[in-house]
């Protein structure tokens, strides 16, 4: 575990190691790049990323971190924490198997509702798979697993877990028309969009995103930042705060991207302090933070 860096949280917790790109979102991932400088033997990536042509590419190996999982456990302070910031809880070789490994991590959320546990995937319909028989499952390891029984003061039976939000990544419109139909399918008590890295424009109005339609409870957007950003027109991130504002569904604009930064000659190298950006851009809000339209 380790504070985060990620506006939008406050910790991050990684009971998973390694991944593989599935979308275009994956080109210029942290994560991997992250695990290319620790790959050698002996460091934590080993197994999970190799270094090629000078960079770090994952190597398809991904399994739970067992001595990672109950860590939760051990804090007091409520906080906001974004599970497997470097990896993907619903990655398909975890959900085929390491299933039960899956609802040992969310028997731990459940152990500690004091805090908001941020899950982000890129791969919906295998979390669609997995939650289909996921409830009796994370009831039964939180009353057996003797860490979670000793460790909880009353465990959580509220399904779906009142402190677990659940996201998805779309990084344009294919990829929102694909990923958030799916999502909604998902049960979660938080439901949420991150458009980061945003790669072109997308209309939520197609997909429903109204007033009167709840399906989505708050909304992430960020250009692309790092080595080899790809340029993120400010349009597109005025538009979905607008559609966002105009359905009473909170906003989040994480940061500008690097491009945009360049381009301005920005203090911040990814465009990421508001004080820099235009005006009706600098909204950062939280699930429940914002009025819904009408209200």
């Amino acid at each position: 575990m380790s504070r985060s860096e990620i506006q939008w949280t406050d910790w991050s917790w990684n009971p998973v190691r390694g991944c593989t790109r599935c979308s275009p979102g994956c080109q210029n991932c942290y994560a991997e790049a992250l695990a290319g400088r620790f790959c050698g033997l002996g460091l934590a990536f080993e197994g999970f990323a190799v270094r090629r042509g000078g960079q770090g590419r994952w190597t398809g190996e991904v399994e739970v971190v067992t001595e990672r999982i109950y860590d939760p456990l051990r804090w007091k302070k409520p906080r906001r924490v974004f599970v497997n910031s470097t990896s993907d809880l619903f990655h398909p070789e975890l959900v085929r198997w390491d299933s039960d490994e899956i609802a040992r991590i969310f028997a731990v959320m459940a152990a500690v509702p004091q805090h908001q546990f941020q899950v982000l995937t890129k791969r919906p319909q295998e979390a669609i798979d997995w939650f289909a028989d996921a409830e009796d499952t994370i009831r039964d390891i939180s009353e057996s697993d003797e860490e979670i029984v000793m460790n909880t003061k009353r465990p959580v039976h509220v399904w779906p877990l009142p402190n677990v939000w659940i996201g998805v990544s779309v990084e344009s419109q294919e990829w929102a028309q694909e990923r958030l139909p799916l999502l909604q399918r998902i049960p979660a008590a938080i439901r949420f969009a991150s458009a980061e890295p945003l790669l072109g424009p997308i209309d939520l109005r197609q997909l429903g995103l109204s007033p009167t339609d709840p399906w989505l409870d708050w909304l992430i957007v960020g250009g692309e930042s790092g080595p080899g950003a790809r340029p993120c027109d400010l349009d597109w991130i005025s538009s979905l705060r607008d559609q966002a504002v105009a359905a009473g569904r909170p906003v989040f604009v994480k940061q500008l991207g690097s491009t945009w930064a360049k381009e301005v000659r920005a203090k911040h190298r990814k465009g990421g302090d508001p004080a820099e950006w235009p005006e009706a851009l600098r909204v950062r809000q939280f699930p429940l933070d914002a009025p819904r339209a009408g209200g």
